[in-house]
């Protein structure tokens, strides 16, 4: 059966990772509200669309891309992809990377396609190698365009249990999986050894942990009343997270060196990050003016005084939402939708 023209979606999201981990469900849902895409898991559908495609990671698979860009341009239709991890592109020196960016090279120029970056090319030129423009990351917006923040939600249990713990001290949140990635070990080491830090801020974090990656920096951490809650978290409690902190930590690996979905939320509320000395993270942060504050993984030389105040949330809103639409005026384009 076809679909009609009144119900036909204008554009198909093509979408080659298996479930909705993370923030995946809510990435689709934000892209089938604000231009009117359905989500395929189908490479034979989305080939073969009327409707321009937009393969929604390209990480999942290059050569899927790569098919759809070269096929789709044959037949006169445009294509987009998103691609979510672009730094490794631009540094790697394994084969495997070399012939990501070999090929995305090779349909840069291809009519029709346009495969763009989630960070603006400002902070890493080389991006526009291999690609042919950018949006800002919708984990950078999403919360405000159409603005979605309930301002008025009363704190639920997990906020109240962090500030009884406490007892007046500022927080320090860490959000979601914890492991080498994530930057944990440096988040546990760093409260384990600062007996001065421990007076005047608590850190707390709630989601699973990578046990055999640092499972030993967790009961170090533990050891000296740090507050974890090791478990999968909900929405409402990753809101509680945010409502309690005064600072969320974003300092990751090198090797984790992207834009990140838990830096998007407190950028969009106003809160400072704490993020990684040298990192994309970092670069964002000085260009856009973002609060925060860089660290260099000593825990000797971190000064807690340096952590800034928030911003004015409302300021921080309407920041997200001129990304919002600066990113979806771009990507319509891309697309060829009027």
């Amino acid at each position: 059966m076809t679909e009609s023209a009144a119900t036909a979606p204008a554009v198909i999201i093509y979408d080659n990772y298996p479930g909705n981990e993370g923030h995946r469900a809510e990435y689709y849902a934000l892209m089938a509200r604000l231009i009117g895409s359905a989500r395929t898991n189908s490479l034979w559908r989305a080939l073969w669309a009327r409707q321009p495609v937009l393969d929604g990671a390209i990480e999942a698979s290059v050569w899927s891309y790569v098919a759809l860009c070269v096929v789709r341009t044959l037949m006169g239709r445009r294509t987009a992809g998103i691609l979510f991890r672009p730094l490794p592109l631009v540094e790697g020196k394994l084969f495997r990377l070399r012939l990501k960016r070999f090929l995305l090279q090779l349909v840069k120029p291809l009519p029709g396609v346009a495969t763009l970056t989630i960070l603006p090319f400002e902070l890493e030129p080389a991006f526009a190698r291999f690609a042919n423009g950018w949006i800002h990351d919708p984990q950078y917006w999403d919360l405000n365009y159409p603005e979605a923040v309930d301002k008025d939600r009363p704190a639920g249990p997990l906020a109240e249990e962090i500030r009884q713990a406490a007892a007046g001290r500022k927080v320090v949140s860490a959000v979601g999986r914890q492991d080498i990635d994530k930057g944990f070990a440096m988040f546990a080491q760093l409260f384990a050894q600062r007996a001065d830090l421990r007076e005047r801020w608590l850190f707390a974090f709630g989601g699973k942990v990578t046990e055999h990656e640092v499972g030993e920096d967790l009961r170090a951490f533990e050891a000296v009343g740090g507050l974890p809650r090791v478990r999968y978290i909900s929405h409402e409690e990753l809101l509680d997270l945010y409502a309690s902190a005064s600072a969320i930590w974003s300092c990751y690996a090198p090797d984790y060196d992207q834009a990140s979905g838990v830096f998007g939320r407190a950028i969009q509320l106003g809160l400072p990050v704490i993020v990684r000395k040298g990192s994309l993270l970092e670069r964002t942060c000085i260009v856009e003016g973002l609060a925060h504050v860089a660290y260099d993984g000593d825990p000797a030389s971190f000064d807690p005084a340096a952590i800034p105040p928030p911003q004015d949330p409302a300021f921080a809103a309407a920041r997200a939402r001129a990304w919002g639409a600066q990113s979806i005026e771009r990507l319509r384009g891309y697309l060829g939708l009027a």
